[in-house]
């Protein structure tokens, strides 16, 4: 039977308290994902898969962090107090803990930032983007091998990692290992983070509506906040009393997985909100009798262009059309023989915008008759 420790400090609750609630939210994220494709009736694509994993190896990260408070005492008191109490049993299953914390933090993370790519992959199908995305989904793949070879690796034997008594057993220096992978982990934060911005900055819509996107998909930045202070805290902890100095850093170890699956599915989540008035308009044009001018028939052409459906005041500009020739030669009886036939153009600039359109382009032809005498 192993030790139970009390829940007396306040670091204890910091860390149950996180761990629950961000563990908690995490999976009301990806269900509510889920639940946004069933309701816009999509099926599920590897971006979601990669999530799901993600979430997975998130809550189970957090479900250490819960046993490492209960039963090895993180938070509760220094190693050297513990250790008079409880014996070394409870250091040893920390240090024990720590290996499968760090292994489900990287995959973790690394699960999110794939499926954030792939996400990339499907909706910016541009060539620049494409190989940016992929070539940053390599460096994180390569990242979190490196990362746990680097933990699996660190100290020689591995069982070194949790009983130093072995003979001949080292380790390298943990923390600046825990830094060193932290550091490349923001790095390529900012990377996931920064690859669509040109796309979304050079959209043609409503100022207010390509802010929403871009405030959106760069919600990414909290967890670039959280993966620096993480790196920060990193510094201050202290192997040799790990029991009291890993609370905190355990704390944003938790943290930073948990929101990273909450903000990659916030984008994915309007279908919630109900239809939007884009989608009843779309709905409306289907089911509009033939008949019926569409929208677009009723809007005003100035100088050729047609005003783009927009919500919001501020209309965006199209060409409505290329130009087109038309020419008609006929004979009549009753005309003049100085009166020749013209061949005259017809465009979206001399086009009648009141000229009823359904579904298509309408050509207003314009022509004179010259009667010819044979």
């Amino acid at each position: 039977m192993g030790v139970t420790f009390p829940i007396v400090k306040t670091a204890q609750r910091e860390v149950l308290s996180v761990a629950l609630v961000f563990s908690i939210l995490a999976v009301a994220a990806v269900c509510l994902r889920l639940l946004a494709h069933h309701l816009a009736r999509k099926p599920w694509t590897p971006s979601d898969y990669a999530i799901i994993i993600a979430c997975i190896f998130a809550v189970g990260l957090q479900s250490i962090s819960i046993t490492g408070v209960i039963q090895a005492g993180i938070g509760y008191d220094h190693v050297t107090a513990i250790a008079a109490v409880y014996g070394l049993a409870p250091i040893t299953k920390l240090l024990t803990l720590v290996i499968p914390l760090q292994f489900l933090w990287v995959l973790s993370l690394s699960c999110t930032k794939v499926s954030i790519l792939l996400l990339y992959l499907r909706i910016f199908p541009v060539t620049w983007v494409v190989w940016a995305s992929r070539a940053t989904m390599l460096v994180i793949i390569l990242w979190a091998i490196a990362t746990i070879l680097a933990g699996s690796l660190i100290c020689r034997p591995f069982a070194f990692n949790w009983d130093q008594t072995i003979p001949g057993g080292h380790c390298g220096n943990q923390v600046q290992s825990f830094t060193a992978t932290g550091v490349i982990n923001l790095i390529t934060d900012v990377f996931v983070l920064i690859i669509p911005m040109p796309l979304l900055y050079k959209l043609q819509m409503a100022t207010y509506k390509k802010a929403t996107l871009i405030i959106v998909f760069g919600l990414g930045f909290v967890t670039c906040i959280i993966s620096a202070l993480r790196i920060a805290v990193l510094s201050s902890m202290d192997f040799a009393d790990i029991t009291y100095t890993i609370p905190r850093a355990n704390i944003f170890s938790g943290v930073e997985p948990c929101l990273a699956v909450i903000l990659a599915s916030v984008p994915l989540m309007r279908p919630l909100l109900g239809r939007s008035a884009q989608n009843s308009e779309v709905t409306a044009a289907h089911t509009r009798k033939p008949s019926e001018p569409s929208a677009a028939s009723t809007k005003r052409c100035e100088n050729g262009f047609l005003q783009l459906e927009d919500n919001s005041s501020q209309l965006q500009l199209r060409p409505v059309g290329t130009k087109h020739r038309v020419g008609v030669l006929a004979q009549e009886t009753d005309r003049t023989s100085e009166e020749s036939m013209e061949m005259t153009q017809s465009s979206p600039r001399s086009q009648d915008c009141d000229t009823k359109r359904d579904h298509g382009i309408s050509v207003k032809q314009e022509w004179d008759v010259q009667h010819t005498t044979h």
